[in-house]
């Protein structure tokens, strides 16, 4: 591992030429520090926006209900799904030896943006059927769930395949992109 000191003690460059500080984390620069702010700024102001509608909502009358069904919620992530996010990426990270860091980044991110997905579409999936409204549940929100895990699992073999590409990880040594080792 070449070492690349960026100015604090212990700080320096991962394996695959990316610069880290002392804990080993990825450094950040200021725009990614502002956008991270802003993205977080609008989160806060969206809930403030959601919790406002629920307090103002004269339709609501269970209140206490819909209290239990996102505390719930919040427990089944923080209990359940984030550990088991937590757990499967801990593992990818420590493999020895495996893909690039990068790779793993963005296995793990993909499945981040599945269990969301999933989380999203549970309400659905576990309310009995029949309904009194037949127009409560009236698509295949299994279906549904199952093409949103496609589209993750394609989404990140093409966002790996693309930087493989272009960096020329999986490429056997000795070969070229033309496709010929050998010189003419």
């Amino acid at each position: 591992m070449s070492t690349r000191f960026e100015g604090s003690a212990g700080a320096g460059e991962a394996g695959d030429g990316e610069v880290v500080d002392a804990l080993g984390m990825p450094r950040t620069g200021r725009v990614v520090t502002a956008v991270r702010v802003l993205l977080g700024a609008a989160g806060v102001a969206g809930i403030g926006w959601g919790v406002a509608g629920v307090l103002d909502d004269p339709f609501l009358t269970d209140r206490a209900g819909l209290g239990r069904w996102l505390i719930g919620g919040l427990l089944l992530h923080d209990a359940v799904f984030a550990v088991l996010v937590f757990a499967v990426g801990a593992a990818v990270m420590r493999v020895r030896p495996g893909p690039p860091m990068w790779v793993r980044r963005t296995l793990l991110g993909g499945l981040a943006v599945g269990v969301v997905g999933t989380l999203i579409a549970l309400p659905a999936l576990l309310r009995p059927l029949p309904t009194q409204n037949p127009s409560v549940l009236p698509l295949d929100y299994g279906r549904g769930l199952a093409i949103v895990w496609a589209a993750v699992v394609v989404g990140t073999a093409v966002a790996i395949g693309v930087r493989a590409s272009r960096s020329g990880w999986g490429r056997r040594p000795g070969r070229s992109r033309g496709g010929s080792s050998t010189p003419e």
